[in-house]
């Protein structure tokens, strides 16, 4: 492996619902890392095997999809990225443990880490930039960052999917045109429609649906295609996907149904062979063929695809930009290789479809894109002893710019005020550019350096005495990615705190409202405070009547229709007397690029302050509803009238 410049993150990940992919910078290239199967993509399966070892990726997926057994199912789980931000837990039996997503997440991500290690074994692997899907809630958002922390990830940086596609795109066209990212994975879908102009890319507006994905359409083949052709046939009482008696054989059945998706993206027709399942009610072996067209899954998946057209053109309406403007439609994950989605598309927007860049793996490219433009801060470097006699460096520039040259300054902090003759000299490590020698003014200098158009470019930096004897620096090195700059990024939903207010139609009786600190699509990152007043009188030493600051995330005036994000109380054991009521009190919330989510309470009167993270809650959801919830909606989706 080349040089690498160890002052800026140099991984990016993205972590999928059904596959995930770790794409490095390599001398400024970027390089998708294979698994131990040699492929660019592992599976997001986790499971512990027989011998209690933890296991990722395609052996997981193995036993969980191929073999089928209630064992096995109980001891692997996949597509844990839909559980992020909620409460639920997963057991594995065979190690008598729960584990929470996150710490499954984790897993996935040490196991991607890995295959970095396993090339490149000196390789910066302490952090990295992340992506999530640009519709995630908060907490979704702060349990896919706990995840990175817990795989070793100390410094992780987050990134919205559809911005990491149109980096990747934007790296190789510096064109001023607008896009639509239509980005369906295997769990979630996103459409974003980006502005790239004078250099930067900016989201003008955004949509997305946390539970529609590939995995959605397997589930309909199996409902809709698979148990009919078994029922038909065979008497099996219940059998149906809300039964636990049967989630194994479930499993295998989905594995079947993504065989054929797959299959039906190059053949007009399938067969669906079932078997190995165990046998009937009447005792006879369950085996079953039936044939599946193109034609057939087509109409089958349509109205989810309808879904998925109607969240774009929303987002164009909102925007108000016309489609005429619109260049074209960038394709992101693996579904939209279905032809039906493409031509579907064709069809609706009279748009250019492109999949130039392969739709499985633009996200983790892009992500590595933005990931070489963001420097390190310094508590997370490496700690490494300066030799004596090794001069410190400071530098300042742009790391990431669609300029065609850039303006580097910096300081020798050995040399500020200093009249000794030294000079400095920068060379890429291409031999793009090689700078001439400039002498140091007290210590300091400026350099314009030439950049090489769409990728990122390393530099060398090398410091001479008057006698041209060579001094060392630290650091010796730096890179400046020459690509598309971001704005910032939108936030998916409202931001703001329950207050009460006061309800004449029932009598003047104190209600809470929602009202919003951030509104939907306020551009990252944010920060304000507000003034309120208490409603209540507070009593110094009463820990029973707390005065509650309750911070939630979403677009209902309802605070308890939205989802709380966290909560501080303000209790009478920190208070040196009575808090009258009418009392002042500052809430300031801050929400930084990666949507972490940051509330202070102030009391001037009193000078006390209160924190919070949005770290404290996680939703308290049913996943078992949340799941049933989803088979009727998959079943609302098919029609009634489905043949193949």
């Amino acid at each position: 492996m080349e040089k690498r410049n160890a002052q800026n993150i140099q991984i990016g990940i993205d972590l999928g619902t059904t596959n995930s992919e770790i794409a490095v910078n390599n001398g400024g290239n970027v390089e998708l890392v294979k698994n131990v199967f040699g492929d660019e993509y592992t599976p997001s399966v986790f499971g512990i095997d027989k011998a209690k070892n933890k296991v990722v990726g395609k052996r997981a997926y193995e036993r969980l999809y191929k073999d089928a057994s209630e064992d096995e199912f109980s001891n692997n789980k996949a597509e844990v990225k839909r559980l992020m931000g909620t409460s639920e837990t997963v057991r594995f039996p065979r190690i008598n443990q729960e584990m929470t997503p996150e710490e499954i997440s984790a897993e996935i991500l040490k196991s991607l880490k890995e295959d970095v290690l396993r090339k490149y074994s000196d390789f910066e692997t302490r952090t990295a930039v992340i992506t999530i899907p640009a519709y995630f809630s908060t907490l979704q958002a702060e349990a896919t960052k706990r995840a990175g922390n817990l795989a070793g990830f100390e410094y992780a940086v987050l990134l919205q999917e559809p911005i990491a596609a149109a980096m990747a795109y934007g790296f190789m066209n510096a064109k001023n045109e607008n896009w639509i990212v239509y980005d369906l994975g295997g769990g979630t879908f996103d459409v974003a429609l980006i502005s790239s102009k004078d250099g930067a890319l900016s989201v003008l507006g955004h949509n997305g649906d946390n539970f529609l994905g590939g995995k959605d359409f397997d589930w309909l083949v199996v409902d809709k295609v698979i148990v009919p052709a078994i029922l038909e046939k065979h008497e099996i009482k219940d059998f149906n996907r809300g039964n636990s008696k049967y989630r194994s054989i479930f499993a295998k059945l989905k594995y079947i149904a993504e065989s054929a998706k797959v299959y039906l993206s190059q053949y007009e027709k399938t067969n669906l062979e079932v078997e190995g399942i165990g046998d009937d009610d009447d005792g006879n072996e369950v085996y079953v063929t039936t044939e599946l067209t193109r034609k057939g899954f087509e109409q089958l998946i349509k109205p989810m695809v309808d879904r998925t057209v109607e969240l774009a053109k929303e987002t164009i309406q909102e925007s108000g930009v016309k489609q005429s403007t619109i260049h074209k439609i960038i394709l992101v994950g693996g579904p939209t290789q279905i032809p039906y989605i493409k031509d579907r598309l064709n069809r609706e927007f009279k748009i250019t479809v492109d999949a130039s860049v392969d739709p499985l793996t633009v996200v983790a490219r892009g992500a590595c894109i933005f990931a070489a433009s963001q420097r390190i801060p310094k508590e997370f470097l490496k700690e490494k002893k300066v030799a004596a006699g090794v001069k410190t460096l400071t530098l300042n520039y742009e790391s990431l710019t669609s300029e065609e040259e850039e303006t580097v300054s910096g300081v020798v902090e050995q040399l500020k005020d200093s009249d000794d003759e030294y000079y400095i000299q920068i060379q890429s490590e291409s031999g793009f550019y090689s700078g001439s020698k400039i002498k140091l003014k007290g210590g300091k200098f400026f350099d314009t350096v030439a950049l090489e158009p769409h990728k990122t470019n390393l530099f060398w930096v090398y410091l001479f005495d008057k006698d041209g004897n060579s001094a060392q620096v630290d650091p010796d090195s730096f890179s400046i990615t020459h690509g598309l700059s971001i704005t910032g990024s939108p936030i998916p939903h409202s931001i703001g705190v329950a207050v009460a207010k006061r309800d004449m139609s029932s009598g003047f009786a104190l209600t809470e409202m929602f009202e919003p600190f951030f509104e939907k699509n306020s551009i990252l990152p944010l920060r304000t405070t507000k003034t309120y007043k208490t409603v209540k009188r507070l009593k110094k030493g009463d820990t029973e009547n707390a005065l509650p600051i309750k911070v939630y995330e979403g677009e209902s005036e309802t605070p308890d229709r939205n989802h709380i994000i966290c909560d501080l109380k303000i209790t009478g054991e920190n208070l040196p007397y009575d808090l009258p009521d009418g009392t002042e009190v500052e809430i300031k919330i801050e929400v930084n690029e990666s949507r972490e989510v940051t509330v202070e309470a102030f009391i001037p009167t009193i000078d006390l302050s209160l924190n919070a993270r949005a770290t404290i809650h996680a939703e308290d959801i049913d996943v078992e509803q949340m799941e049933s919830d989803g088979r009727k909606t998959e079943s609302a989706y098919a029609s009634e009238s489905f043949k193949s």
